[in-house]
């Protein structure tokens, strides 16, 4: 990948429900760093036009990707493909069509469906919402990683061998990812069992009050920036179309959508109404508003927790690092903290923390309901 970047190369990611919303999370880390002092990449979430998508369904329901690589996609590019369970047509014909253009192609996914590609990554889970959540750590190591390829092939004296040729800086390279990638993978376990371990009852009873809220007829509105957005727009997927069989549909929207609605406000009133005037629009005393931010301190998540808190709204954050502004809020009923300080590891433990939250409201809402607590026990 990072060669492929190196030679003017571009990104192009793609999935079906769930796993589109990890394309615009994917394409987000790639555009917009959170390193500092890493460069920016381009990478194109092809699920992010809608009209173009749209367009491409109505024409040709099974090229909805192929098209927009057939036309955009070069042979310096790279074509990603995230997917669920069921390994969709147009997942398959996008990567065809990658391959035949000389594409670099990429699929993550079940082992024993991945579709054709030059690199598959197999995850042997059945659960779907572990599964994207192993997704997801797994496209942060990769976009990680890329710079570290990056730092070895632009060093001018790479890990002290001056004499060093590319190809051998990028062996040397190799062997610090394998261990960086270890590592990596061990933070988040050990993050993850840490918020088991001081979350269980956070996430019981939250979920008990989300459920009885969704049970009187109320919706999730959920929010954040940046890859919190798309931590909102997976909240919205989730409960729309529930990945688990034993699930329910649930109302809710993701306020990180309505492009229009999101410019207008920004231009007209300031970014940090972006969603505040969402919720004063569309927010109902019984429903739920969902807040995501990595640092706690985003000026427009904690804006609309409080005029959410105001209209009689449940409100629920998911916060990073000390928990910022958002765990001292009054007007947050509450919130969930991921005690670390990169972003990453907070938006992958965000991710579990959700769906956990997620399982135990569809196992309050599946009669005869049963205990947040016990529930919460049955949670992978």
């Amino acid at each position: 990948m990072a060669a492929r970047f190196a030679a003017s190369g571009s990104l192009y990611v793609f999935g079906t429900g769930a796993q589109a919303t990890d394309a615009h999370h994917v394409a987000v880390e790639f555009v917009h760093p959170v390193i500092v002092g890493k460069r920016a990449l381009p990478a194109i979430a092809l699920t992010s036009d809608v009209a173009v998508l749209t367009g491409a369904l109505r024409q040709s329901p099974i090229n909805a990707f192929a098209s927009a690589i057939a036309t955009l996609g070069g042979p310096a590019d790279i074509a990603f493909a995230l997917c669920s369970g069921h390994i969709e047509p147009p997942i398959r014909a996008a990567l065809a069509q990658a391959r035949a253009r000389g594409m670099l192609t990429l699929a993550v996914g079940p082992r024993e469906s991945l579709p054709a590609a030059d690199i598959l990554f197999g995850i042997d889970q059945q659960n779907a919402l572990i599964a994207q959540e192993v997704q997801e750590t797994l496209y942060h190591v990769l976009w990680e990683l890329v710079h570290v390829f990056f730092d070895a092939m632009d060093a001018p004296n790479p890990f002290g061998f001056p004499a060093l040729s590319r190809e051998e800086r990028q062996i040397r390279a190799s062997q610090d990812v394998r261990q960086s990638t270890r590592q990596k993978c061990q933070d988040i376990c050990a993050l993850r069992q840490a918020l088991s371990a001081s979350t269980a009852d956070w996430i019981a009873t939250a979920a008990c009050a989300v459920a009885d809220r969704v049970a009187a007829g109320g919706r999730i509105l959920a929010f954040g920036n940046g890859g919190s957005a798309t931590d909102a727009q997976d909240v919205a997927a989730d409960c729309m179309f529930p990945a688990l069989d034993h699930g329910r549909s649930i109302p809710a929207l993701a306020l990180t959508n309505d492009v229009g609605v999101l410019t207008a406000v920004a231009n007209d009133v300031g970014y940090e109404h972006v969603f505040a005037r969402q919720i004063e629009a569309l927010g109902r005393p019984g429903d739920v508003a969902l807040g995501f931010s990595t640092s706690g301190n985003a000026r427009n998540v904690v804006r609309a927790l409080e005029v959410a808190r105001a209209r009689g709204l449940l409100t629920v954050a998911y916060s990073g690092y000390d928990g910022g502004e958002v765990a001292r809020l009054r007007a947050v009923d509450y919130c969930l903290v991921a005690p670390s300080d990169y972003v990453p590891r907070i938006q992958e433990a965000h991710a579990t923390a959700w769906h956990a939250l997620l399982c135990v409201v569809h196992s309050e809402l599946t009669p005869p309901a049963t205990s947040g607590k016990r529930a919460l026990e049955t949670v992978p």
